[in-house]
């Protein structure tokens, strides 16, 4: 599998704290059946240069490498977007996932929908990046969306092939609260969710854990469905593809 959402660079934001906690969460990843992660670290949310980025990626990738840990890093970041964020896209500062041009973005939990709308159109309607595509890290854990859920159907019937939704998989498992599960299955049965990932932070709270959750998905979905989300998509994003919708 391929988790295209992990915070596993140590000190740069509020993921992994030190090597030692990177190197157990690519452990418990291998362990998972994750055999590629993106290292996306809050790109504009904390105080870090892009070298530093750099540095961290480079320490963590040669102790896995050292430790015979097989799992292969791949550069991204997750951004917290805003009018800075979109200079960053556009100057090169914030990273896309590996080397595409697919970027992983967020939003303030408390976003104005009206502003969202207006961000994104301004980078999906870029004349100088008719490339870019987005994927909106999970939805359903925005308060703008668990008021109104039709604004997750909006955007995908705007930007079908240029703007991607990856729900948590502790979102579905209900590790981040009732509300938040019961959007993220709504979502993933109404056919809206292209990508589920870990949004791993740490090795025990918020881990990046994906078999438990294959498990139950199976139960509901066929395998083709599952591989489509864990592994088919997110390796397409790596390769710079169109997702499977």
């Amino acid at each position: 599998m391929v988790d295209i959402h992990a915070h596993i660079l140590p000190g740069l934001d509020d993921g992994s704290e030190s090597l030692e906690e990177s190197l157990d969460m690519a452990r418990l990843a291998v362990e998972e059946g994750i055999t590629h992660m993106i290292a996306t670290s809050h790109g504009n949310f904390y105080d870090y240069t892009l070298q530093e980025y750099r540095e961290a990626f480079r320490l963590v990738s040669d102790a896995l490498e050292q430790e015979r840990i097989p799992l292969r890093l791949h550069p991204g970041m997750e951004i917290f977007l805003n009018r800075h964020a979109i200079d960053g896209i556009r100057d090169g500062s914030l990273l896309p996932l590996g080397n595409t041009h697919t970027y992983l973005v967020e939003f303030d939990f408390g976003e104005d929908p009206r502003t969202v709308l207006t961000m994104l159109e301004s980078l999906l309607r870029d004349e100088q990046a008719p490339d870019r595509t987005l994927i909106l890290a999970h939805p359903e854990r925005y308060e703008f969306m668990l008021r109104d859920p039709d604004l997750a159907y909006y955007l995908r019937e705007t930007w079908p092939r240029r703007l991607y939704l990856q729900t948590n998989a502790g979102s579905l498992a209900g590790r981040l609260g009732q509300a938040e599960q019961r959007l993220a299955w709504r979502f993933l049965q109404d056919g809206l969710i292209q990508l589920i990932a870990t949004d791993a932070h740490d090795a025990s709270f918020r881990p990046p854990a994906l078999q438990s959750l294959t498990q139950s998905l199976q139960r509901e979905y066929s395998e083709t469905d599952c591989r489509i989300w864990l592994s088919e998509n997110p390796s397409r994003v790596l390769k710079g593809r169109e997702l499977i919708n």
